[in-house]
């Protein structure tokens, strides 16, 4: 992935605020009478293939328009109201969809937003990737997600990588890799594709073949941002395929040998490390943007805490 680029901006001026969004690919124009109290505060996060946008926006505003990516909104906080094409929805808590190419336009007043921005060729790329369809259109039917247990887990997806944004580690190209896999596969799984990918089971010869490409191109690429998706690629399954294989062979997940790899290679680095090393920068470098998971893994590998070792 490319190296990122971070923009924070502040503005009380709905028509500076509609150039703000532009930069990320929006065509908006906010509306907000002069007394209404309008804010609006953005910290956004872009990788070639994705972006992390959080929005404090304040006062009574409305606003229309579409974006060029598609953009997955999850608002924690505040009234919002959204339109689609004529269909209608509660934004607050219930993440839901903008695609490309679909009227919208929204009510709000005083609300907190995460959106995630994906580059609609690389979504699809993942996609045809993890269910083994070259020719895989992702269409999506509708807006909203499929039931309020994949809402949630889409807004955990999202509130995640936002707090990966703000306390830096999304810097680390193998946490932006590892981000924007888990954010295009929500998105896969919570939003209604127009056809269900067919899946197809592998042979126990063909479990093992796949298991040893897979394994082999982790070995060799594990300090580089490859995801699971790369992983099956390399390995010619798909994720179904492929995690059943590791399951069978490791005893783990695909994410999770991938995981178990770095972790090695991230205790090799602690033991050779300079005493005033940063212990969550070399977490971060090596794919754990979060230090309390990353000790909780490397205690119950290695049977301590985490710490530099050189003297």
């Amino acid at each position: 992935m490319a190296d990122f680029t971070r923009l924070r901006s502040q503005t009380s001026d709905p028509a500076e605020a509609d150039a703000l969004l532009a930069a990320s690919g929006g065509h908006f124009a906010f509306a907000s009478e002069p007394d209404a109290g309008f804010s609006f505060d953005g910290d956004v996060a872009t990788d070639e293939s994705f972006s992390v946008a959080h929005y404090a926006i304040g006062g009574e505003w409305e606003t229309s328009g579409d974006f060029d990516d598609l953009v997955i909104v999850n608002v924690t906080s505040g009234r919002y109201r959204w339109d689609i094409d004529g269909q209608q929805g509660v934004g607050t808590r219930s993440p839901f969809l903008v695609r490309p190419g679909h009227d919208f336009s929204c009510y709000a007043e005083g609300i907190d937003v995460v959106n995630i921005f994906l580059s609609p060729d690389a979504l699809r790329d993942v996609a045809r990737t993890a269910y083994g369809d070259e020719d895989l259109a992702v269409v999506f039917d509708s807006p909203e997600t499929i039931s309020a247990s994949h809402s949630e887990h889409m807004l955990n997806a999202a509130t995640a990588a936002a707090e990966y944004m703000q306390a830096g580690t999304f810097r680390h190209p193998l946490v932006r890799a590892s981000l924007f896999h888990s954010l295009s596969m929500a998105a896969l799984q919570c939003f209604p594709l127009s056809a269900d990918p067919q899946e197809r089971t592998l042979s126990p010869a063909g479990q093992l073949e796949k298991f040893r490409r897979a394994a082999g191109f982790i070995e060799d690429h594990a300090s580089l941002p490859i995801t699971v998706v790369d992983i099956a690629g390399a390995a010619g399954a798909t994720l179904a395929q492929l995690n059943a294989a590791f399951r069978v062979h490791s005893g783990t997940t695909a994410r999770g040998y991938l995981q178990r790899v770095r972790l090695s290679a991230a205790h090799t680095e602690l033991r050779v490390s300079d005493p005033t090393t940063d212990l969550a920068e070399v977490a971060a470098r090596w794919g754990f943007a979060d230090l309390d998971r990353f000790s909780r893994r490397y205690r119950d590998q290695y049977g301590e805490s985490p710490s530099i070792q050189a003297s």
